[in-house]
Parts: C-alpha cells; structure tokens; sequence
C-alpha cells in the first residue's frame, strides 16, 4: 500500500509541475546562444538576445523560461526564483575552474554545474553538464523541484545533489563517471524529505554509490523514495571504500535517516551491496527503511568492512567484514527495524546479510526470491 501511495504521490506531482510549466511557458521566454546579442529579437535561438546563462535568469521574471541553446558554456548557473531552465539539443554547462558557491553557511568544496538554492517550483531540464569540481546539479534549501533528461559526465561529485530540500524530483537523468556517485539525498544544510529519485541511471561513478540515501547533520532525512532507477557498476575504486547500488546510512550520532522507500529498481556490479543500510553507531534511528521489489544481481564485488561502533571516537570495528557478493545488506550499531521484502535476487553468495551490534537488527522479510544464491539469508550478532 505504501508503495503504490508513493507512486501515486509522483505521478500527481508530474502532472502538477506539468501545468505550472505550461504556464510559466505562457509567460516570458528569453534566448541564450554563444552569439546571442543584447537587443536582439529574442524570439528564438536564432535571434536570442542573451549570451550570459546567468544574465537572462536575471532578467526572467518569476515564473517564466529561458531557454539555452545549442553550444558550451563556461559557467555555472544559479537559479533563485521559479522559472524553469531548459537546454536544447547540445546544450553543454562546462563548470571547470568556477570559484565555489556558499550555500546556506556552508562554503562548497567546489564548483557546481547548475544550483536551485533558496526557491520553489523549478524545472531544470535539457542540459549536459561537465567538469564541475564539485556536484553537477545542486537543489539546496528549495521545494518543488524537478530536475530531468540530464546528462551529467564526469564530475567530481555526484551528478544531482538533493540537499535540505523537499517535494523535489530527480527523473530520467543520466550520471556516469561522476568521482562521488550519481544521486544524492542528504540534509547538510536542512531536513531532507518527500523527495523521489526515479527512472534515473547511475553507472560506472568509480567513487560512489548509484543513489545515495544519507545523514550528514541532525536534520534528518526521511520519507523519500527511490524507484525505477538502473544502478550498475558504481563504487568500483577499492581505494574509496567501494560504493553500492543505494545506500542508506549515517555516521553522525543521533541522526535519523528513516521512512525511505527503494522499489523497483535494477542493480548489480557495484562494489559493495545492491542495497546496503549502514548505522554505525548506537543511538541513531535508521528505521521504517523498506527495500521492495528490486531486481538485484551480483554486488559487493570489493567487499565492505562495514565499520560497526561502539563511540563516535572508536577506532575498532566490531564487525566481521561480508567479503563475499551479496545483494542486500543490513550493518547496524543501532536497533533498526527494516522490511526487506518481494526482491529478486541472483548470482551472489549472500543474498540478504544481516548484522548487528548486539541483538538490534530487526527485519520483516517476507516473499523474496534467490536465484544462485548460495546463502539466502546469513544473519551475524557481534558484541
């Protein structure tokens, strides 16, 4: 029932961007081309009259659309109000050498491609986007953001950064060779909630994770969903500690990253678990995650340590390390309750591995079905 209402949920608000985009379309569109002049016509990329991405958003009115034409440009885009931001055909944003935004207090490690900061109801659409030092697309302190059909290659984070943000979209977008993952979910700079990460693929990201589910702060982050996404070979460097198809976890004490969804997705190759859930200290609050009706192959191809302790400041891990492939894994220092529940899982050793500090790993899973599996379900207690 859950599942279908979050389905049901997305699909109302695709309809609903929809409608507020037709009319922002209605009201002004500005062009952007390399040769675009100022007095120009502005009626098409042929007589646009803006060669500045950054100077036609300025000039937008709120609600309206400007349109980026086919060429690259060397800039990184910054979106503070709603409009919609759409690239034709060949449109490339190159972020390579942009000094680093401050996002909130926060001051980025480096530059981005594209940033919907402090705003609601935006499309950005339409773009590749390269070279930025740091994330591609960055939805921070925003609601009602739609970000598709993008293509975001070799970045030195991920490929779409969904930060302290909610009710907002990541579809068919397309993040490979990107150094930190494909998809981020995360609450840096505030509560990360109701956001969809869907139909997207995320592969070959040598650094990280395809979708990244995950507590950086006390904020929390919960109620997303992750769904129809295809995630393959990321998290493949050794020397990065390895990366999984989704991952759910948290290093900070006292976060709460709970009540997410991942369903329906295609996973395999990537180097640690198809779906890993990591609590690596007591006292965090990782429960109400469900993982239902993932088609998931052979993961866990590095192998993952899994670092399960006792203390912020511990230096041990308790946890016995899962060497073999394996498609679900749950690693938890903290009493978590997770539904693992109607996957199809092959070609792997484990196909559900369970551990837990103590007796805190606490599961529900009913109807999955393993296909060259040798262990289906191997469950450790460590203390």
């Amino acid at each position: 029932m859950r599942k279908i209402a979050m389905a049901l949920v997305l699909a109302s608000s695709l309809l609903a961007f929809g409608a507020v985009t037709a009319q922002a379309e209605a009201a002004t569109t500005l062009y952007v081309s390399p040769s675009g002049t100022h007095g120009g016509a502005d009626t098409s990329c042929s007589t646009a009259g803006y060669s500045s991405i950054n100077t036609a958003i300025t000039a937008a009115s709120s609600g309206g659309t400007v349109v980026v034409c086919k060429g690259t440009y060397d800039t990184q885009a910054v979106v503070s109000k709603p409009l919609n931001l759409i690239g034709r055909s060949g449109a490339v944003i190159n972020a390579k050498g942009q000094s680093p935004l401050t996002i909130g207090t926060k001051k980025l490690p480096g530059s981005i491609g594209i940033g919907v900061l402090s705003t609601k109801n935006v499309l950005v659409s339409g773009f590749e986007v390269v070279g930025a030092g740091f994330d591609a697309i960055v939805v921070g302190l925003s609601s009602h953001v739609v970000v598709t059909r993008n293509v975001l290659l070799h970045n030195g984070d991920v490929g779409v950064d969904i930060n302290g943000s909610s009710s907002s979209q990541a579809t068919y977008n397309t993040a490979e060779y990107n150094a930190g993952g494909g998809f981020l979910v995360a609450d840096d700079i505030g509560a990360d909630s109701h956001n969809v990460i869907a139909y997207n693929v995320a592969s070959h990201n040598p650094g990280g994770c395809g979708v990244i589910v995950a507590g950086h702060s006390t904020f929390g982050v919960t109620d997303n969903l992750v769904t129809h996404n295809l995630l393959t070979y990321n998290g493949t460097l050794k020397s990065t500690g390895g990366g999984a198809g989704v991952v759910i976890a948290t290093e900070v004490p006292g976060e709460t990253v709970a009540d997410n969804t991942v369903t329906d997705n295609i996973i395999y190759g990537n180097g640690i678990a198809g779906v890993t859930i990591h609590a690596h200290l007591p006292g965090q609050n990782l429960n109400g995650n469900r993982i239902t009706g993932n088609t998931i192959g052979a993961n866990n191809t590095l192998g993952d340590p899994i670092d399960l302790l006792t203390s912020p400041t511990s230096k041990k891990n308790l946890a016995l390390p899962d060497t073999r492939t394996t498609g679900i894994l749950v690693g938890s220092a903290s009493r978590i309750s997770v539904v693992i529940s109607n996957n199809d899982i092959s070609d792997n050793y484990y196909g559900i591995f369970l551990e837990g500090v103590g007796k805190v790993v606490h599961t529900s899973l009913p109807g999955n079905h393993f296909s060259k599996v040798t262990a289906h379900v191997k469950s450790i207690v460590v203390s």
